[in-house]
């Protein structure tokens, strides 16, 4: 693994490929590797601090978990803390699959002001809230 400078900070670059079938080895507690948007990540030492809990972690061991990464609101932070466990890339991915980790619309490309995803379940919540207290109240 080489690092290079980049605006002033060091970032890691990896030459070592795997395959899905490579990846999917790594599917115990304490083994756990995930492949996230073309990258190989080994997590197995922040399983302990992840703020979901190590269960999640553990049944997803092994598998490309991009879309249930993006499903769940990950903050630059957390993006930040994954980018430390890339130990490669995913034989057969590109650049443009690496830069959607970076993309602060979860890897959508879209950044046209929609609704974040965590609201959605909370607008949900809400109205479903308002059509109660209208059955109780007949607001409407």
């Amino acid at each position: 693994m080489q690092k290079e400078k980049s605006n002033g900070t060091e970032q890691k670059t990896t030459s070592k490929s795997f395959t899905a079938d490579e990846v999917s080895k790594h599917d115990s507690e304490d083994n756990v590797w995930f492949i996230i948007h073309g990258k190989v990540y080994d997590v197995t030492k922040y399983i302990g601090d992840h703020p979901g809990g190590a269960e999640i972690m553990a049944e997803n061991a092994g598998k490309d978990v991009s879309d249930q990464f993006e499903e769940f609101f990950h903050s630059a932070d957390a993006r930040e803390v994954l980018k430390q466990h890339e130990v490669g890339v995913l034989e057969g991915s590109t650049e443009n699959d690496w830069k959607k980790l970076d993309d602060s619309s979860g890897g959508t490309g879209s950044t046209d002001g929609g609704i974040p995803g965590y609201l959605l379940p909370l607008l949900v919540v809400f109205l479903a809230i308002l059509y109660q207290l209208n059955k109780m109240y007949n607001f409407v």
